[in-house]
C-alpha cells in the first residue's frame, strides 16, 4: 500500500489483506504516512508490516505508531528476532531450483512466532517484489511439506492466479507489481485478481 487510493480499492475488492512495506527500498513507506494508512484498514482485513534487515529499534517504532496484526519477514530470517515483537509473524522462504525442501525446522518457526510460510522469488539482491514465478512443481514440493499454512507469491497476475492455486493448492496468495499500474493499486486488475483468485482456484 502507498496511499489512500490503494487500501480503499483492495480493501473494497474484498482481500484478507494489505501489507506495508518498511524494508529499505523504494516502496518503503515513511512511518507517518504508514500510520495514516494502516488506521484506513478495517478490523476484519489483517494489516502486515514488511521487514527486511530493519533494526529491532525501528521496528519497534513502527509498531508504536502504526495498526500492525503480522509482521512478514521477507529477508529469510528464521529466528527468536522475529518472534521478540509479541506479533505473529510469516516467514518468507525463497525459491530456488536447487533446494527442494528449503523450509525452516519446526523449532525455528516456533521461536519465530510464525503462523505462516510464504514462497517467493529472489533475483540478485532483491527479497521480494521480483515479479518472477516460483516454479510450481517446487512450490507444489514445498506446500507439502509445510507444518504451516503455505502462502504463494511471486509474479502473480489476475491472467496467472487461478492456474497457480489449482497447480500448488496455497492457503493464500500475495500480489503486487501484477495488480499494479504506475506504480498503484489498479482497482480493475485488483478486483479481476480476487475474483480469479476466489472462482477460478476453485477457493470457497
Amino acid at each position: 500500500m502507498m496511499c489512500r487510493d490503494d487500501v480503499n480499492a483492495c480493501v473494497e475488492a474484498g482481500v484478507d489483506a494489505v501489507g506495508f512495506i518498511f524494508a529499505a527500498g523504494p516502496r518503503q513507506l515513511p512511518v507517518e504516512l504508514a500510520r495514516d494508512l494502516t488506521k484506513l484498514v478495517p478490523p476484519f482485513v489483517t494489516s502486515i508490516g514488511v521487514f527486511a534487515g530493519n533494526d529491532a529499534a525501528f521496528i519497534h517504532t513502527v509498531l508504536e505508531r502504526c495498526r500492525l496484526d503480522v509482521l512478514q519477514f521477507s529477508d529469510g530470517a528464521v529466528s527468536e528476532f522475529c518472534g521478540s515483537f509479541g506479533k505473529p509473524t510469516i516467514v518468507v522462504v525463497h525459491a530456488s531450483s536447487s533446494s527442494t525442501n528449503g523450509l525452516p525446522n519446526r523449532t525455528d518457526l516456533h521461536k519465530a512466532r510464525a503462523s505462516a510460510v510464504m514462497v517467493d522469488s529472489r533475483a540478485e539482491n532483491k527479497v521480494g517484489g521480483t515479479g518472477m514465478r516460483v516454479s510450481e512443481q517446487l512450490a507444489a514440493k514445498m506446500r507439502s511439506r509445510s507444518v504451516l499454512p503455505f502462502i504463494l507469491a511471486g509474479g502473480l497476475t489476475p491472467d496467472n492466479v487461478a492456474a497457480a492455486i489449482r497447480a500448488v493448492r496455497p492457503w493464500g496468495v500475495d500480489v503486487r507489481s501484477g495488480v499494479e499500474s504506475r506504480g498503484r493499486k489498479d482497482r480493475r486488475l485488483v478486483e479481476r485478481f480476487v475474483h480469479e483468485a476466489r472462482n477460478g482456484g476453485g477457493v470457497s
